[in-house]
């Protein structure tokens, strides 16, 4: 009796490493998403309490045609993670006389992210750009017109991921994005 006990022990914790074991390599690749972010030091980030979406900025560049699953709205995917992350700190999207305004660029090449850490000068200098792709998220004082927050999420392109991974992925990049965020 002793013996059954012993195996059915045994067996029970074997099934229970296999599922943690399965589980794990089940759960969506992030670990090539690096997260850079840049704040203008004299910027009160917690005093800014209205924001809207920069209409005029550029949304997605994606020359390699691998960045963004076929079947997905990247642009409202990735619209819907910072409205909630910027809703999360109390901040309330307005149509008229914004506090900020925000901007997102999906990028798929990183030669696009360089020409925009040129074209930003020393507000985004901490950027590097270490993988083929990149979101990047711009929050722009609309009295100054000064960049005031800039964070790059930055990872592989992967063409082959299925449009759950990939919304997973995106999810993944904008939390860590704005943990990084001053509150």
């Amino acid at each position: 009796m002793k013996n059954v006990v012993n195996r059915f022990s045994s067996l029970v914790c074997s099934a229970a490493l296999s599922v943690t074991f399965c589980l794990s390599c089940a759960s969506t690749p992030t670990s090539d998403i690096r997260v850079h972010s840049a704040v203008d030091s004299k910027a009160n980030i917690a005093g800014y309490k209205s924001y809207a979406w920069d209409t005029n900025a550029g949304v997605l560049r994606d020359q390699t045609g691998m960045w963004v699953p076929k079947d997905m709205d990247t642009q409202a995917e990735v619209q819907f993670l910072i409205d909630k992350k910027l809703r999360d700190r109390g901040l309330t999207v307005v149509q008229d006389s914004p506090d900020l305004l925000v901007s997102m660029l999906i990028a798929a090449d990183v030669k696009q992210v360089e020409e925009i850490k040129s074209k930003h000068g020393n507000a985004v200098a901490g950027l590097d750009p270490v993988g083929k792709g990149a979101l990047l998220v711009e929050l722009v004082d609309s009295q100054t017109g000064l960049t005031v927050w800039l964070g790059a999420a930055e990872g592989d392109v992967r063409g082959t991921n299925s449009v759950e991974v990939a919304k997973q992925r995106l999810a993944y990049a904008v939390d860590k994005l704005f943990e990084q965020l001053p509150k």
